[in-house]
């Protein structure tokens, strides 16, 4: 018989049929086993196989390896994200809104009444009245007009103009267009005198407009007459009309002054 340790594969088929023997003997009910009886049985073993006590108990396991397994890595939360430095993004940043140009603003008044309007509205707005141009004087025009006294505000006017069926100032029927600059708190102040007299007073296309309608009796005629002043920045436009109602005049003659 060899005195030498067995080694290659008749050591593993030993080692395997040892840990069998180990594994049956956990699963049934051995008798208690005193720990003195336990290590002699153990050192018993390991002295026959002739491998040491260090290397033996490796073997079956018994003694804990130096090599320890690494250890498990500790759940660790995420990092928190970097807090952002600098300067905000545009977007990020608040926007001020840049504020809208107001219309308040002084208007080009027409040097002549055939420009008051647009070219093109002139025909649906006039048709076939007749315009007289008052102010300023014109070679063989009139000099001498009537001016209604509810005519608001002809003294300053820059451009009076006067459209009627026959051209007199006098017909029952007509149109009084006048239109000035001046100071605007003068303005302020006429807007707020024909507010106190119960004119319609209203915010219309970038400016402010006070309106009045009446009816009077010329003999057996019936007059309708609507008195228009609006005001914008420090430019006015004064509209007096009987009996020649008009559609969007107004907005024509804005549209023409400020170039709406």
């Amino acid at each position: 018989m060899s005195n030498e340790p067995p080694g290659g594969d008749d050591m593993r088929q030993m080692l395997a049929g040892m840990r069998q023997q180990v594994v049956r003997g956990m699963r049934a009910e051995p008798r208690p086993v005193s720990p003195g009886r336990r290590a002699g049985l153990t050192a018993a073993v390991i002295a026959v196989l002739g491998i040491g006590a260090a290397s033996g108990s490796m073997a079956l396991g018994l003694v804990p390896t130096p090599f320890a397994a690494a250890p498990t890595p500790a759940a660790t939360s995420a990092a928190p994200a970097p807090a952002p430095s600098g300067s905000p993004s545009p977007s990020a940043a608040r926007i001020t809104p840049t504020p809208t140009p107001t219309a308040d603003t002084t208007g080009t008044i027409p040097a002549a009444c055939t420009d008051a309007v647009p070219a093109a509205d002139a025909p649906r707005l006039f048709g076939s009245l007749v315009l007289d141009q008052l102010r300023p004087a014109v070679p063989g025009g009139k000099t001498d007009y009537y001016v209604d006294p509810e005519e608001p505000f002809t003294a300053d006017a820059t451009l009076v103009c006067h459209w009627s069926p026959s051209g007199s100032t006098e017909d029952v029927d007509n149109l009084f267009l006048g239109m000035g600059t001046v100071d605007r708190g003068v303005l302020q102040a006429r807007l707020q005198s024909l507010a106190g007299k119960g004119w319609t007073c209203t915010d219309t296309l970038g400016g402010r407009s006070c309106q009045h309608t009446e009816t009077s009796m010329y003999y057996s005629d019936r007059v309708d007459t609507t008195h228009t002043f609006f005001v914008r920045g420090d430019t006015w436009i004064a509209v007096t009309q009987s009996n020649v109602p008009t559609d969007g005049l107004l907005r024509a003659l804005v549209q023409q002054t400020w170039t709406d």
